[in-house]
């Protein structure tokens, strides 16, 4: 493909699978020329990922594919866990969400590769270079040079910053001496991918911790469904992918098997590492070039869709300027503290799928029929609470002061904003983001926003007026030309609100950089500006 740019590129992305087309498409929404680099010729076809979750689905919105994914999506599911003699033990299934999607869907990972992969090819503010191999990478103080291998001989891409996105054995994480920390479990498993089932199943992923051979079942939409098999190490990977043995493990649930109703057979290992930095000066690493866990917690893609959405936003800003450095390292701030967590849960979920002792299942399986009586533990259990957000608020966040609306619902300083469904002046229904445009915002809670630090317009937040649902429309009317009136149909945000104005600053990635009322918007502009320094950017601007 043609290189359409000139001069060079702002960001170059390293990886084409879904973290690194998630990231380029963010940047290209937000008007950064970016180039993407990627060895292959075409999407991936291999169904890797099965699981999505609300936030992933919420970044997905900002680029436009959401809803083609949830039409091919097995939507709202959970997880059961079995026992000895496949007693159920547990049954989980996500709280409802308030961030407006799905808390927990099955999909189709060549279906999202695919979606993302025919909007990248075809959006104007993307370079997509297929077939191309990186070789060779440096950097300096200003910008980043790679050199790549195309099917039309060598050539040197440069760039101000690098996004490495390519899996787990990243060449930017090697061209950068970044190393992964932490091990590789000693367990083999199998992995099974069929078509055209017909059996009825419920919307449950289900771990069968049998003490035998633990084995993990999971039904998607269309005739989809996953079974995996954990091997026993005396068992040969090339005999157990076999056509026979494959016939054999399969047997209890397909009692004829059509071959070519397999999609896939492949034996994997799974491993539990954490990259030891995520960023070296202008490069960044995201999805499995950061971090690799295993399955049981259906994290690893989740948590590269936070990556990618993290750190663009950050770029975004870099490029427009005022950026600081302090805001480039709190991705790593941000995103490596929770990448970790998510490994170690789903390592400690693995440990409970794989024991096979005869002891050690038996104290299991007692040990979760006795929580399961104790009403905090079962509700925290069957909401999937372990499976925990992030918490930004050690990074772009502002602490919030003495009583200002600390304890308003959905809306919690450094964690994701809920989404209401919201109705504009036209009548036009729809969820809060579709209001908040593609770049940083400010939502006054029953109050107009234009008469703050001008701060804010600066960095070019958009102002939105958020009314509850029986406030009069004329006295929301308001004076400000350029604020955005929106209501909520259902009260959420502007529940509880006290006597005084009280303002949201909503970062980018729609995580909730502030709260506050008008006697405190001094301390937050003090403290945001150590992130984005808007007299940097003034100072940028071209003159007319």
């Amino acid at each position: 493909m043609e290189n359409r740019f000139d001069p060079a590129c702002e960001v170059i992305v390293v990886g084409a699978g879904p973290v690194g087309l998630t990231a380029a498409l963010l940047l290209a929404e937000a008007g950064v020329r970016t180039t993407v680099v990627e060895r292959s010729t075409a999407p991936g076809d291999l169904p890797r990922a099965i699981s999505l979750q609300d936030e992933s689905f919420r970044v997905l919105e900002q680029i436009g594919i959401a809803d083609d994914l949830k039409a091919e999506s097995l939507l709202d599911t959970g997880s059961r866990y079995f026992g000895l003699d496949d007693r159920l033990l547990a049954e989980a299934r996500p709280v409802p969400s308030r961030l407006g999607h799905p808390a927990k869907t099955q999909f189709d990972q060549p279906i999202l590769e695919q979606l993302l992969f025919d909007r990248a090819v075809t959006h104007p503010g993307l370079e997509v270079l297929l077939g191309t191999e990186a070789t060779e990478l440096s950097q300096d103080a200003e910008g980043v040079s790679l050199r790549v291998s195309t099917p039309d001989g060598p050539r040197t891409l440069t760039s101000s910053w690098l996004i490495g996105a390519d899996g787990g054995r990243s060449f930017t994480r090697s061209a950068v001496g970044i190393d992964l920390v932490g091990s590789t479990q000693p367990q083999r498993w199998i992995v099974i991918d069929l078509l055209n089932e017909t059996r009825p199943r419920d919307p449950y992923a289900e771990f069968h911790c049998d003490g035998r051979r633990p084995y993990v079942l999971v039904p998607g939409a269309g005739g989809r469904l996953r079974l995996e098999f954990m091997l026993f190490d005396h068992e040969d990977a090339d005999e157990m992918t076999s056509p026979a043995q494959i016939r054999e493990l399969l047997r209890p649930f397909r009692a004829e098997l059509d071959p070519a109703d397999i999609r896939r057979a492949a034996v994997y290992v799974a491993h539990q590492r954490v990259a030891r930095s995520y960023r070296d000066g202008r490069v960044f690493l995201a999805g499995d070039a950061a971090h690799l866990m295993p399955p049981f917690a259906g994290q690893g893609l989740n948590a590269g869709v936070r990556d990618a959405s993290n750190i663009a936003w950050k770029l975004v800003d870099a490029v427009r300027g005022g950026a600081t450095d302090r805001l480039l390292d709190t991705y790593e701030t941000e995103r490596r503290a929770h990448g970790a967590k998510m490994m170690m849960l789903s390592r400690r979920i693995g440990a409970v799928v794989m024991a096979t002792n005869p002891l050690s299942t038996r104290l299991r399986d007692a040990a979760l029929q006795l929580l399961r009586r104790v009403p905090p533990v079962h509700a925290y259990l069957a909401g999937m609470r372990f499976v925990t957000p992030p918490d930004y608020s050690d990074g772009v966040a502002v602490p919030t002061g003495g009583t200002t609306a600390a304890d308003l619902p959905g809306i919690t300083t450094g964690r994701s904003l809920s989404q209401p469904t919201v109705t504009d002046p036209s009548g036009r229904r729809a969820g809060l983001d579709a209001h908040l445009g593609r770049g940083w915002s400010v939502i006054g809670l029953g109050a107009d926003p234009d008469g703050l630090d001008p701060y804010f317009t600066r960095i070019g937040a958009t102002l939105v007026r958020l009314d509850g649902p029986g406030t009069d429309e004329t006295a929301a009317r308001g004076n400000g030309a350029d604020v955005v009136r929106v209501r909520e149909d259902h009260e959420t945000l502007t529940a509880g609100l006290p006597g005084e104005p009280v303002f949201v600053v909503v970062r980018p990635d729609r995580y909730v950089a502030a709260v506050f009322t008008p006697a405190e918007q001094a301390r937050v502009v003090e403290v945001l500006r150590t992130h984005v320094d808007d007299r940097v950017r003034a100072a940028r601007q071209p003159t007319a």
